[in-house]
């Protein structure tokens, strides 16, 4: 049993009650005909038969099989790293004049990928733009890091192929943002002893020397002979004499207390 939907007029979709009926008739007729059992059950396992193999698949034909693009694309672009891509400057620019024209501040991005010489952009997923099957990316003028779902560039799925570069990485990974640029090294000042002519040090040496023996000497007990034990004024003048006690300019008065 190979009965065809096609050989049944049913372009028209204001079938009366009976033209219905009658349509129907035809199938359980034609089912008899070619051997059916004339039951209700028998009937409709026919019925179901010619849904799935003469109606399913044009139902399905727009269905899955048309979305076959956008699996496609999302595997092209799946795994670690492969979101990212490069584009050039000039493919990009429509979009980020779109952006700044809803007040959208584009300079850092524009300054640091005009310093590469070309743009990254983020795959977000398949999008119909303009009744076209595209590829959208987020184009993150904020910072790589930060999301941006609706600040999307569109390419069509034809125009892919020669029109991105693969990064392989992402763009704070590579240091392609001033934010994640390494700050630059300072290198230290190493402070430097002042230099000592050799002269000045044996100066210092002699100096340092004399001032120690001084110490020394002061640390010495100075001894002192034995003192007379009479009462004689001139064994005692001796002995200050011996001592170094006596100021040779004192003499005179002693002199003059003699007299008086």
């Amino acid at each position: 049993m190979n009965t065809n939907f096609q050989n049944i007029n049913t372009n028209n979709n204001n079938l009366s009650g009976e033209n219905s009926m009658s349509t129907i008739q035809q199938l359980f007729n034609e089912f008899i005909n070619q051997g059916g059992n004339p039951k209700v059950t028998e009937f409709k396992k026919h019925l179901d038969s010619l849904i799935s193999n003469d109606i399913k698949p044009l139902c399905t034909r727009s269905g899955k099989t048309g979305d076959n693009w956008k699996s496609d694309l999302k595997a092209q672009f799946g795994g670690r790293g492969a979101k990212w891509v490069f584009v050039s400057l000039a493919e990009v620019e429509p979009t980020l004049q779109v952006f700044e024209n809803n007040n959208i501040d584009c300079s850092e991005y524009r300054k640091n990928t005009q310093k590469l010489g070309k743009a990254w952009i983020r795959f977000s997923g398949p999008r119909t733009n303009n009744g076209e099957n595209c590829a959208a990316f987020e184009v993150r003028t904020e910072g790589s890091t930060i999301d941006h779902p609706k600040q999307l560039h569109y390419i069509p799925v034809s125009l892919l192929e020669g029109n991105i570069e693969e990064i392989g990485s992402t763009p704070k990974a590579l240091k392609l943002e001033e934010d994640s640029a390494p700050m630059p090294k300072v290198s230290k000042i190493k402070k430097e002893k002042p230099v000592v002519s050799e002269k000045k040090e044996n100066n210092i040496k002699a100096l340092a020397d004399e001032i120690n023996e001084e110490l020394q000497n002061e640390d010495e007990v100075i001894e002192l002979n034995e003192p007379p034990q009479s009462d004689d004024p001139s064994e005692w003048e001796a002995f200050l004499a011996a001592e170094g006690l006596i100021d040779p300019d004192m003499e005179e008065f002693v002199d003059f207390d003699d007299d008086l």
